[in-house]
């Protein structure tokens, strides 16, 4: 069933990075297909055949795992940003890009590079799974992965909330609810790694809050360019 969830994602993303392709290539709205674009790269890494192939390259030393969490990082921080902009919160905002949200970008980012050097890390080992047992820094390292993805999801549950509440065209309403469980889901994975739940769980967990957000992304840009445009000869 992972397995599958994770496949499910990556094509899922994929095509929605293709769908935006042309207009990317027409200047319009270029950071959303990058957004997507790093999405499916994220996604990739962390399906098993994919991973070991590319770690493989790398030098079986997990590079491939500090690779997907960094661009994670990015992810969070261009998807947040521009969704803290079009549902208008300047709250999530200054969380996202002021101090607060820089400091703790930077806190994990040097947190992630920190705890991998400090970390037995030979053999390549599909979110570090096998190194962890016996690896208080693996831990530390997970935790840092987490840790922003859950913070920026965590700020933008309430401005999706609130659009998916508001008297939006019903297909932009249905589009916030769709981002807003899945970053409500992203959100919960800090917690409920503390539980200490099957890997399994925790990764279809992430990867249907993938799927919610990419599902909520699409029918919005959709949404948006089958609106009917004013007429520009009026008037």
């Amino acid at each position: 069933m992972t397995f599958g969830v994770q496949w499910a994602a990556l094509a899922v993303l994929l095509g929605c990075a293709l769908w935006r392709l042309p207009s990317m290539l027409r200047g319009h709205n270029r950071g959303m297909f990058w957004i997507l674009a790093c999405m499916s790269l994220c996604v990739a890494l962390s399906i098993p055949p994919i991973y070991l192939a590319v770690d493989g390259v790398l030098g079986e030393r997990n590079v491939a795992n500090v690779i997907l969490r960094l661009s994670l990082f990015a992810v969070f921080y261009l998807l947040g940003s521009r969704i803290a902009a079009a549902y208008d919160s300047p709250l999530a905002a200054r969380l996202i890009k002021g101090p607060v949200g820089i400091a703790a970008l930077v806190l994990c980012c040097l947190g992630i590079c920190l705890s991998y050097l400090a970390s037995d890390v030979a053999g390549s080992s599909v979110g570090l799974a096998s190194l962890s047992t016996h690896q208080s820094s693996i831990e530390v390292y997970k935790w840092f992965g987490l840790a922003y993805v859950g913070y920026i999801s965590a700020v933008v549950v309430i401005p999706t909330a609130k659009a998916a509440l508001s008297p939006r065209p019903w297909p932009d309403r249905i589009a916030a609810l769709l981002m807003c469980a899945g970053f409500a889901l992203a959100a919960a994975l800090v917690p409920l790694n503390t539980l200490e739940l099957s890997h399994g769980i925790e990764t279809i967990a992430a990867f249907v809050a993938i799927l919610l957000v990419a599902a909520g992304l699409s029918l919005l840009w959709l949404s948006f360019t089958l609106r009917p445009r004013p007429d520009a000869s009026a008037g």
